[in-house]
């Protein structure tokens, strides 16, 4: 933290600052009050203003809760109300509060780093809510604009409360150590919003050798470490709402690309916002698509959502990102299958089997096509009254089925596919009804074995 150490000559500037006697219009409705009462909140305001300057000046022993005080009082006052005075003077008691704290160490005290980050954070903040108060027009017309000189001691005064904290970068880490992500948050927030603060932009503009200074605290690296802490520590506040504004902006700072945007995907799922999941997961595998997390989940979406054709969409890249994984490449197959481009699937079903020779739906897929393609062919064949070719032309063409059934039959450790069954009991009774059948008692017995292996019927 870059506090420096001696003895400071606390000065407040106080005739400086001080508006000339002028207060700004109260927020009553005319008529609500009388002129007698509205004298009373002015007075009112100017007690507590006084109270709050000697309080803070104090040399010996300043009162700064009695001055925060004093100046809460003012605050609630209809006077003190959108009233550049009184943010100044908040402002200047927080000063002389980090002040103080800071030169204890030189008189033998002990710095209290909780008081230095809050006094430094108040003031700056209250510094400029006043700079921005006396600029607005509206505002303006109603209170004595202080003078060149007490603007250009604001500014001083509240780039020394920013620049002793690193840009208030120490105070958010400071708290981040704490575990505190709501203080941490908060102040890298600051951090990041004070970078284009108006009234540091203008004093460093006014001051070649302040300008150079300042431009070392918004050089981008630290920008963009900025809005990614504030997006760090929106997470780990659990306010999802908020970490998704957050993580959206962090998108865009280079700063751990994946992790930021599989956090955004997973904030948006924990608001069940499934338009912003799929935007996330698609920007993800466009920016990332070697990342195979986000085209897996993504694919995922699509097949919760019976979105086939938007499955298809990425299953090409699942499969490049992982060309080894057979499961992957059977999806695939399924996909086009279900999508009625069977032929396709056929090919894909094939290749997937050739990585993986256990799958259990590739094969039964297989069977199931050319099993399929047969009963087409004995059903026109039916309705060509073609009944004394039907065993020459169609058993064979059942049989091609058969050697993919009975190794979806092996795969199927668990015998939960009764289809398989099925399709392999109808073939080989199909083989059994044949003029040209030569070993029938064979064909009974396996039709008996795969029978009772799914609970059915035998022969």
């Amino acid at each position: 933290m870059h506090i420096k150490s001696g003895i400071y000559i606390i000065l407040l500037f106080c005739l400086v600052f001080r508006a000339a006697g002028s207060v700004a219009a109260p927020l009553i409705t005319k008529g609500t009050a009388s002129e007698k009462e509205l004298k009373l909140l002015r007075d009112s305001l100017k007690r507590d203003l006084k109270e709050a300057r000697i309080n803070s000046n104090d040399k010996t022993s300043p009162n700064f809760a009695a001055a925060r005080n004093s100046l809460a009082h003012a605050f609630k006052n209809p006077y003190g109300k959108n009233n550049p005075e009184v943010y100044l003077q908040a402002a200047n008691t927080e000063y002389l509060c980090f002040q103080t704290e800071r030169n204890k160490p030189a008189s033998g005290g002990k710095m209290d780093e909780k008081v230095i980050y809050a006094s430094t954070a108040a003031g700056f903040q209250y510094y400029a809510k006043a700079y921005r108060m006396y600029r607005d027009p509206k505002i303006a017309k109603s209170v004595s604009q202080p003078s060149a000189k007490a603007f250009q001691q604001m500014r001083s005064n509240a780039y020394e409360l920013y620049r002793s904290t690193q840009g208030f970068r120490a105070t958010a880490g400071y708290y981040f150590k704490q575990k505190d992500w709501k203080s941490a948050y908060t102040y890298f927030k600051l951090a990041s919003e004070s970078l284009d603060c108006d009234m540091l932009t203008d004093y460093a503009n006014s001051n070649p050798a302040m300008k150079a200074d300042f431009e070392k605290f918004r050089i981008d690296s630290i920008r963009q470490q900025l809005i990614y802490s504030c997006a760090v520590t929106a997470v780990l506040l659990e306010d999802h709402p908020l970490a998704v504004k957050e993580l959206e902006a962090a998108r865009f700072t280079g700063i751990e690309p994946n992790r930021v945007r599989q956090q955004l995907c997973k904030e948006y799922l924990a608001l069940h916002d499934t338009v912003g999941y799929e935007r996330s997961l698609r920007d993800g595998v466009a920016v990332l698509p070697t990342e195979p997390w986000f085209a897996e989940n993504l694919l995922n979406l699509y097949l919760a959502q019976n979105d086939h054709q938007q499955a298809l969409s990425v299953i090409d890249l699942v499969i490049k990102n992982a060309p080894d994984n057979a499961h992957n490449i059977e999806l695939k197959g399924q996909l086009l299958d279900e999508t009625g481009q069977t032929e396709d699937a056929e090919g894909v079903y094939k290749l997937a089997i050739l990585h993986d020779s256990t799958l259990l739906v590739s094969y039964s897929a297989l069977g199931r096509i050319y099993f399929n393609r047969a009963i087409e062919l004995e059903n026109h064949m039916i309705e060509a009254r073609q009944f004394d070719r039907i065993y020459e032309v169609v058993v064979p063409r059942y049989e091609l089925a058969l050697p993919y059934y009975e190794k979806a039959y092996q795969n199927d450790k668990e015998r939960k596919d009764s289809s398989i069954a099925a399709a392999i009991r109808t073939i080989l009774y199909k083989r059994f009804q044949s003029p040209k059948c030569k070993n029938a008692k064979a064909l009974i017995r396996r039709y008996n074995e795969v029978s009772r292996a799914y609970g059915m019927t035998e022969l």
